[in-house]
C-alpha cells in the first residue's frame, strides 16, 4: 500500500480499524490476485460476494473480503493465498454463484428450519437453525442436498452485510425436542461435511453461535464437532439451556429483535406456520444438525 493511501482516511470503518500489519498483509495478498485467479481458472472479472476481485480496485469492501481470509490463516500470506484460491475453486465446482436461485421442496426443508430475522445490537444479521422435529433420513439422506441448501442459508446471511460496517453475523441453532438417538450416523456424515465446508470457505463470517435448549446429553455432540473446528471458532460458541437462554442471547440481541420462542417480542413469521409445543415442535424422534 502507498503512502499516499496510508494518510487518505478511509471511509470503511472496518479497514480503518486494521493494525499496520493487517494492512500489510491485504495489500500483499491483494497483489496476488490475478495469480490466484489464474489458480483457481476463474475469470479474470470474477467477484466474490458482490465485490471484484481486481487487484487495482480502490473499493475498501476488497480490503475486509481479504483480511478474513489472513485473519483465518493468522497473517500467513502464502497460507491465505491457497484458501482463497481454494474457496474460489470450490464455488465454480458447486456453482455457489446461482446458488440463491435455487428452490428447496419445502416437504423437505420447511422455513422454519433456516431462516434469517432481525439485528443484533451492533446490527449484524441473526440466522436460526430449528432441528427438532425433523426427519433425519428426509433431511440429511442426500448430503449433497442438505449442503445447497445450507450453502444457500449462509449465501443469503451474507447478502445481509456490506463490508463497510457489517462483516459478521450471529447464528442460532436451537435443540429443542431433540433426542439421544438422534445424533445417528446419516446426522454425523451431514454434519461433518458441512462444518468442512463452513470452514474452509467462509472464514470470519461468525461473530457469535448460541446452541439454545441444549440437551443433558449435548456434551456429546460438541466434542463430536469441535474435532473439526478451530480454536478461534470454537470461541466464539455460546452453549445455553432452556432456563437461561434468554439471559445469554439479550446480550447481543434486543428483546424487540429477539423471537418470542426466546423470550423476546419479535414475531417471526416462519415460526407461525406450524404448531408448536413450548415454542418448538416435539417429536420423539426428532433429528438434528449442528449446522
Amino acid at each position: 500500500m502507498s503512502e499516499e493511501q496510508n494518510q487518505k482516511p478511509s471511509i470503511n470503518p472496518l479497514f480503518a480499524a486494521f493494525t499496520e500489519d493487517e494492512r500489510s498483509a491485504v495489500a500483499q495478498l491483494k497483489n496476488k490476485l490475478d495469480g490466484i485467479l489464474t489458480l483457481a481458472v476463474a475469470p479474470e472479472d470474477y467477484s466474490l460476494w458482490g465485490i471484484p476481485l481486481d487487484k487495482e480496485s480502490s473499493d475498501e469492501r476488497l480490503e475486509v473480503l481479504l483480511i478474513k481470509f489472513l485473519r483465518a490463516r493468522n497473517l500467513d500470506v502464502a497460507e491465505a493465498q491457497v484458501m482463497l484460491t481454494n474457496t474460489i475453486k470450490w464455488r465454480l465446482e458447486f456453482k455457489v454463484d446461482g446458488i440463491l436461485e435455487e428452490k428447496f421442496d419445502e416437504a423437505i426443508f420447511p422455513g422454519r428450519i433456516g431462516f434469517i430475522h432481525g439485528l443484533d445490537i451492533k446490527n449484524r444479521p441473526v440466522t436460526y437453525n430449528l432441528y427438532g422435529g425433523l426427519d433425519n433420513q428426509k433431511v440429511f439422506g442426500d448430503v449433497e442436498k442438505f449442503l445447497r441448501w445450507r450453502v444457500q442459508l449462509m449465501e443469503r446471511g451474507i447478502e445481509e452485510l456490506d463490508f463497510v460496517n457489517v462483516d459478521q453475523m450471529i447464528q442460532v441453532h436451537d435443540y429443542e425436542g431433540i433426542g439421544l438417538g438422534s445424533h445417528d450416523k446419516t446426522t454425523k456424515t451431514a454434519s461433518k461435511k458441512v462444518t468442512q465446508v463452513m470452514q474452509d470457505n467462509y472464514p470470519e463470517f461468525l461473530a457469535v453461535k448460541f446452541f439454545v435448549n441444549v440437551p443433558w446429553w449435548g456434551d456429546l455432540v460438541f466434542k463430536f464437532i469441535s474435532v473439526f473446528l478451530a480454536e478461534q471458532t470454537k470461541k466464539k460458541f455460546v452453549v445455553t439451556s432452556a432456563s437461561n437462554v434468554k439471559e445469554h442471547m439479550t446480550k447481543y440481541i434486543t428483546e424487540e429483535e429477539l423471537p418470542t420462542k426466546y423470550g423476546g417480542i419479535g414475531v417471526v413469521p416462519e415460526l407461525e406456520i406450524a404448531t408448536f409445543n413450548g415454542g418448538a415442535e416435539v417429536d420423539d424422534g426428532a433429528k438434528e444438525s449442528t449446522h
